[in-house]
């Protein structure tokens, strides 16, 4: 389990360097988008078209990203590019700026990493 000491370390490191990084949030980015389509309902995808948020897809994201997540490294700096790559999703779909900021990463880390504990 990452600490909010370390995924704070985490993201100091990648905000003071986002280059070095910058692939892996677009990797999980693009594979979480593409992955979540074909699980989405036609209600989730009019909340998406509609810029209604829908948690039940935000958890879908999450789940695909703890999958993802814990299949690589599995640690801070990389929990943090999963939060960043799922909070950008989120801001596309037109729900808000919350997870953007420093506690709402922070809160998206957390569902990211106990998404696998969801049934």
């Amino acid at each position: 389990m990452v600490t909010k000491e370390q995924f704070d370390s985490a993201a100091h490191v990648v905000r003071s360097n986002p280059m070095a990084l910058i692939s892996v949030m677009i990797d999980y980015k693009s594979d979480i988008q593409r992955a979540v389509i074909p699980t989405l309902t036609a209600s989730e995808l009019a909340d998406i078209r509609d810029s209604r948020i829908n948690e039940t897809v935000i958890d879908k994201l999450c789940q695909l990203t703890e999958q993802k997540w814990h299949n690589s490294a599995g640690d801070a700096t990389t929990l943090y590019c999963a939060a960043m790559a799922v909070a950008t999703i989120v801001k596309e779909y037109e729900w808000g700026m919350h997870y953007l900021s420093s506690d709402g990463l922070w809160d998206m880390a957390q569902r990211i990493a106990n998404a696998g504990t969801i049934a």
